[in-house]
């Protein structure tokens, strides 16, 4: 069930109370937000909650009802009102009705008629709350379509018959996101120069346009309009807000163009502010440019592939943040040339992981660097992840193979110099790599790996003491038999006498 606002005003503390805690407001539809007990408060009330429907008493002081009943019409035309009066004040309700409220309900024994009439006014609300969702959604419709027409340069004709000279700017409006906001509240505005919206996920995108202005009057009728918007946020209390203005033009043909000046300059107001604490308007002609030591140009010098061949995210990312913030300051950049940019990156990981992951990138969508480097990021920080691992894979499948060898040739005269030199690896890495996925040293696998050998050889067969040790790749039997002792805890014969 919708749930609709509703406020109480009546002079009586016991009508007050009596109506906050007799009615099951919840089961009747209504969410009792507010109580005033007296017109002057009502009006207070009524401007900071706004509510859809208002119960009051025709006779309070300060204000009466019926005064007050004209100002919250005049104030919100679509709220309405139920009066309550005394036996003998049909006179008053009567003219209550005539200046616009829903009903009236006397007083005594006003239960059971209060909450019939709360049940029609329900229903009066739910049907003008679909009609204004019916119409609101063939606003936006029409808006959208209008908006894509002008972006096209090729607007409806009715809305171009005069022919006059005209000038048009572009300004976009950018929210954190999450952050609901209705535009139709931008509707409902008297705004001094013509307008046509768009709502795009976290943006609002605004077409100005007058015809038969002069340049300065435009100018001022713009400054006009963008303090509107913002006093709108102020009102919702959006304060982390963004507003890029494209230049004025004269040409119809230019608003694409005044379309990505708006944009761009979001993104230079974003990067140049990322706390959201300093200017959240700029026009694009009043943004002086920045002199950056951006890296765009030096891409094909291939420095950042070493960080895609490895995997290395953290350097990688980095200096993508770099040339994308340096990118939203530069003013000559463009966001095609910034797609440019992330394609070349996409080519390289194809190359590493041979999946055609740029052909995944909708980077058409993309009208703004922040919402570009937004979506690439997470995509460039799981593509190294995956050829880190990979790698890590393959190494491991590497020191795997390397294992097999010395499992295979222990008996001979190995050393991790000559391992390492043979399996294309530095001794360290080999090292560290070789004890992380066997638990022990090189040296100490193979020692190992020939005591145990000897251990079944003492046990199964006869060869004397000097025969397996050189077996297992000692010609030194004092050696061998020290060792053994070391590891075992025995000598090889005490071992041989217990074991075989």
């Amino acid at each position: 069930m919708n749930k609709f606002t509703l406020m109480i005003a009546d002079d009586e503390k016991i009508i007050r109370d009596g109506l906050e805690h007799s009615i099951h407001w919840d089961s009747l539809g209504f969410n009792l937000v507010a109580v005033a007990a007296d017109g002057e408060e009502a009006l207070e009330l009524f401007q900071a909650y706004k509510p859809e429907a208002v119960i009051m008493d025709i006779h309070m002081p300060v204000l009466s009802g019926l005064e007050v009943l004209e100002k919250m019409k005049g104030l919100r035309p679509e709220t309405e009102i139920i009066l309550l009066s005394g036996y003998d004040e049909f006179a008053y309700a009567k003219k209550g009705i005539q200046q616009g409220a829903f009903d009236y309900v006397v007083k005594i024994n006003m239960f059971p008629e209060l909450e019939e009439a709360l049940a029609r006014l329900y229903r009066v609300l739910s049907h003008k709350q679909e009609e204004n969702r019916q119409y609101n959604q063939l606003l936006l419709l029409k808006n959208d379509y209008t908006f894509q027409q002008y972006m096209k340069g090729s607007p409806p004709s009715e809305l171009n018959q005069a022919g006059k000279p005209s000038y048009y700017s572009v300004a976009s409006l950018w929210l954190p996101s999450p952050y609901p906001l209705d535009v139709i509240g931008f509707y409902q505005t008297a705004f001094p120069l013509k307008l046509i919206l768009q709502q795009d996920d976290r943006y609002i995108h605004f077409i100005f346009l007058e015809e038969g202005e002069e340049f300065q009057h435009f100018h001022k009728k713009l400054a006009d309009c963008i303090q509107m918007i913002t006093a709108h946020l102020r009102e919702i209390a959006a304060d982390a807000y963004k507003i890029g203005i494209g230049s004025i033009q004269r040409c119809l043909s230019q608003i694409p163009l005044m379309y990505k000046e708006a944009m761009k300059t979001i993104d230079f107001l974003r990067a140049e502010d990322p706390d959201n604490s300093a200017r959240s308007v700029l026009l694009y002609e009043d943004w002086q440019g920045q002199d950056t030591c951006i890296e765009f140009n030096n891409v094909s010098s291939m420095h950042w592939v070493n960080w895609v061949y490895t995997g290395d995210a953290v350097n990688l990312v980095h200096w993508m943040r770099t040339v994308f913030a340096e990118g939203c300051l530069h003013k000559k950049l463009s966001v095609s040339d910034m797609k440019y940019f992330c394609l070349q990156i996409a080519a390289q990981f194809e190359k590493m992981t041979k999946v055609q992951e740029n052909k995944a990138l909708t980077l058409n969508e993309f009208d703004s660097i922040m919402d570009l480097e937004a979506y690439m990021l997470p995509i460039v920080q799981e593509q190294c992840e995956l050829i880190h691992h990979r790698a890590q894979l393959q190494k491991n499948e590497n020191i795997s193979f390397i294992k097999e060898y010395v499992d295979e040739m222990y008996r001979t005269n190995l050393n991790l110099e000559d391992v390492a030199r043979q399996f294309y690896f530095s001794p360290g890495y080999l090292s560290s790599k070789f004890k992380e996925y066997t638990g022990m040293t090189f040296s100490k696998y193979v020692i190992t790996k020939r005591i145990e050998t000897a251990c079944q050889l003492l046990v199964r067969t006869d060869m004397k003491i000097y025969e397996i040790a050189s077996e297992v790749g000692y010609s030194d039997e004092k050696h061998f038999s020290k060792l053994f002792t070391q590891i075992m805890n025995t000598g090889p014969r005490e071992y041989r006498k217990h074991n075989k």
